[in-house]
């Protein structure tokens, strides 16, 4: 079973019994509380100027110690938890949910690969500026009639 299907399943049946949250507003809170403590878990990380390493992003081999590696899993495994509340709660498919965000993100990345492309660059070859100022014209084009 999908991981998030499990999470919602879970919450789902802690709900029917009683065990849910009042309002929204309490799992917004709550999604506060669990991001904050992922940053608190991300001070280990940091360098000497206070950012995380830029090769944690995207290089596929972040060099985490096991130790800090499985609580970050936990505090990002705790936030999935509470995103899966929150679409329970508004009784939503959180896998229909994500698998349609993958869809607009697909679109837009290979939109902005293709205005390098067309220059004669891939997105390695941008600037983080340039590649933000692709993401905002790509996310313009979908939202035009």
């Amino acid at each position: 079973m999908p991981a998030l299907l499990e999470a919602y399943k879970l919450s789902s049946r802690a709900a029917h019994v009683g065990f849910d949250w009042a309002d929204i507003e309490g799992l917004f809170a709550k999604l506060e509380e669990e991001a904050k403590e992922l940053r608190e878990e991300l001070k280990d990380l940091r360098v000497e100027d206070g950012s995380v390493p830029r090769g944690i992003a995207g290089s596929g081999k972040p060099q985490i110690p096991p130790v800090l590696r499985e609580r970050l899993e936990d505090e990002v495994g705790d936030l999935f938890f509470v995103i899966v509340n929150i679409a329970r709660y508004l009784s939503l498919d959180p896998e229909s949910a994500l698998r349609k965000t993958n869809r607009k993100f697909k679109r837009r990345f290979q939109w902005m690969e293709e205005r390098l492309r067309v220059s004669g660059r891939s997105p390695a070859q941008a600037s983080m500026g340039e590649l933000e100022e692709l993401w905002q014209q790509a996310k313009e084009l979908e939202s035009r009639p």
